[in-house]
């Protein structure tokens, strides 16, 4: 009969043998549960970590970006509208130059637009070329969604910043304020407003500083807005204010509306009476209106006194006898 040792051992390789096909089927499983957890942000950000090298001569811009695009197979999108309206620089006109070797694609791409005072910004699954202003506009109110139940406001801040390539900062002055649990659904609203009314929940504020979001106190939040330095601006360099919006054409609009002043009173800058001789309903004095004149007769027909003519000269005779009156 075999002996007890060689049972145990038979018993230990058939439980080893059983487990493995359980171990080489388990390990794709995780592998390709990573991948599906990675999102088109991530993918993006490792993508502008990679090496590469570039070298190009008097090539226009638009050829710099499609080369750039073939080497990395980055969505990266060229914002002409913008380039064209506000800079005046057509990207077909406009050459780059450029040699680099074993750098980051972020640090490739940030020096070739550099030489046309250009940036980029990650808006969604793509890379958007622009001016530096509408970078950090389109940033900012990129669409997003949000499903939050009782999530510490500090915790879905920094998954919301993560998701959206942003920068969304938390004060540590108030950090006990930030571990408030929020509630919030939103679907495709602004990032920017998002980010408020997870704030305001919290009893927070977020203030806009360049790309940055900065939550803090309501306290401190009005005094770094009063701070011209700090303010942010539209794309078109128009000073940003919370109260506007963006309307139609790019201008910015009152939000919500400011009724219009009112017109100043007939009869000039000091007011006047209204039509039918009545005061204004604030009781101003008003000076009672000038008595007409009669017209006066023309020169040639004003009446003069009945006076005879004189008798030419050197004609001897007498002027009549003025009549009696």
């Amino acid at each position: 009969m075999p002996s007890f040792a060689a049972c145990l051992c038979r018993s230990a390789v058939v439980a080893v043998l059983a487990l493995l096909p359980v171990a080489a089927l388990a390990a794709p499983a995780s592998e390709g549960d990573a991948k599906k957890a990675e999102s088109p942000v991530d993918k993006i950000r490792k993508a502008l970590d990679q090496a590469i090298d570039l070298d190009m001569t008097d090539q226009s811009l638009n050829q710099a970006i499609t080369q750039l695009r073939e080497q990395t197979k980055l969505n990266i999108v060229l914002d002409r509208m913008t380039i064209v309206n506000m800079m005046g620089m057509d990207p077909e006109q406009s050459p780059v130059t450029l040699k680099l070797q074993g750098v980051k694609v972020r640090s490739a791409l940030r020096t070739m637009l550099s030489q046309h005072n250009l940036s980029f910004a990650i808006v969604g699954d793509t890379i958007l070329v622009t001016t530096e202003e509408m970078a950090m506009h389109r940033q900012m109110r990129q669409r997003v969604n949000v499903d939050l139940d009782k999530v510490q406001l500090s915790a879905a801040l920094k998954q919301l910043s993560k998701e959206t390539a942003t920068n969304l900062t938390v004060d540590p002055r108030v950090a006990k304020d930030a571990q408030t649990a929020v509630s919030l659904q939103l679907e495709d609203v602004p990032l920017e407003t998002a980010v408020r009314l997870m704030a305001e929940m919290a009893g927070l504020k977020p203030v806009r500083m360049g790309n940055v979001l900065f939550v803090t106190s309501k306290t401190n939040a009005t005094e770094l807005r009063n701070d011209p330095d700090l303010a942010p601006t539209h794309p078109h360099g128009i000073p940003y204010k919370e109260e506007m919006i963006i309307g139609p054409g790019g201008r910015l609009v009152p939000f919500p509306p400011v009724p219009l002043p009112a017109m100043p009173a007939p009869g000039g800058p000091g007011g006047g009476a209204p039509p039918g001789g009545e005061r204004p309903p604030d009781g101003s004095d008003i000076p009672p209106p000038r008595a007409e004149k009669p017209d006066k007769p023309p020169a040639d027909k004003e009446a003069k006194p009945d006076t005879p003519p004189k008798p030419p000269a050197g004609s001897g005779e007498k002027p009549p006898a003025k009549p009696d009156r």
